[in-house]
């Protein structure tokens, strides 16, 4: 009966556990990015998720490391600002380019515009939570 109440009241506790694992920021906006943009629309096609996630974390961690960077060399508010405004124009959204491997082979095109706002969302999010120190 004593080990019936112990295995009651570590169940609850190891599962609750499981779940504060925490992602990093570059690793949650690439999350976020990811099932925000994914094509699953054709029966025959699906997206890899877990390996795009792999594949877009380096680039939402060169974001939060330049927030990180500017408020280490004391970046002002204001000039942070400045940089997440530019990740979030209508700019810096047309000089990004996709790029899809399709069985080992590259192929580049204009992005959509809800690829474009969504990787530019996520984009400064990283920044600011690199700048926040988050």
């Amino acid at each position: 009966m004593k080990r019936l109440k112990s295995a009651a009241l570590l169940l609850p506790l190891l599962a609750l556990s499981a779940c504060t694992h925490s992602l990093s920021s570059a690793e949650q906006h690439a999350k976020h990015y990811v099932y925000q943009t994914r094509d699953d629309f054709d029966p025959q096609f699906r997206t890899d998720v877990n390996g795009s996630i792999k594949n877009a974390v380096p680039m939402f961690e060169q974001f939060y490391q330049q927030g990180k960077k500017d408020r280490a060399a004391g970046v002002a508010r204001s000039e942070a600002q400045k940089k997440a405004d530019y990740l979030a124009s209508a700019e810096f959204q047309q000089n990004m380019q996709h790029k899809t491997i399709f069985i080992n082979r590259a192929y580049s095109s204009t992005d959509n515009p809800k690829r474009r706002q969504v990787l530019s969302q996520e984009a400064v999010g990283a920044y600011w939570d690199g700048y926040e120190g988050r």
